[in-house]
């Protein structure tokens, strides 16, 4: 059976976007994620990630809030911080985006009270249960 180098990408490259979608997901309704991105087969010890080669390592201030570490076989571990939803809040909006993840995760939420009037409320994205998790 004839067996080309497309055929064995695109069953890949479909499993990598849809492990993708469900993170993206995921990170909108829960605080920090975690994940291993398989390396890609066509490209072999180096780590891709959005059509950018990583340097080997620890690769800080990934937008939007994201440590990737890329390993020696290409496949990357990322790590990253969504957002929480607050009830009666907006989406919330970084505050340190200038500073590496997991300082980065900080987020502001303008809510509202019963009678309509704003206030704020700041929440890191990025959890103390959530650090101790990925430091193991």
């Amino acid at each position: 059976m004839f067996c080309s180098r497309q055929s064995v990408f695109l069953p890949n490259f479909l499993l990598l976007t849809g492990a993708m979608v469900l993170l993206l997901l995921h990170s909108s309704t829960t605080e920090a994620y975690s994940g291993l991105i398989p390396a890609d087969p066509d490209n072999p010890g180096k780590c891709i990630y959005r059509g950018d080669v990583l340097k080997p390592g620890v690769n800080e201030g990934i937008a939007p809030c994201q440590r990737l570490t890329c390993n020696q076989d290409g496949s990357i571990f990322i790590e990253g911080c969504g957002r929480l939803r607050i009830e009666k809040c907006n989406n919330g909006e970084r505050i340190h985006m200038d500073k590496p993840f997991p300082e980065c995760c900080k987020l502001r939420y303008k809510c509202k009270k019963p009678d309509g009037s704003p206030y704020y409320i700041e929440r890191d994205a990025f959890g103390g249960d959530q650090q101790n998790k990925l430091r193991r």
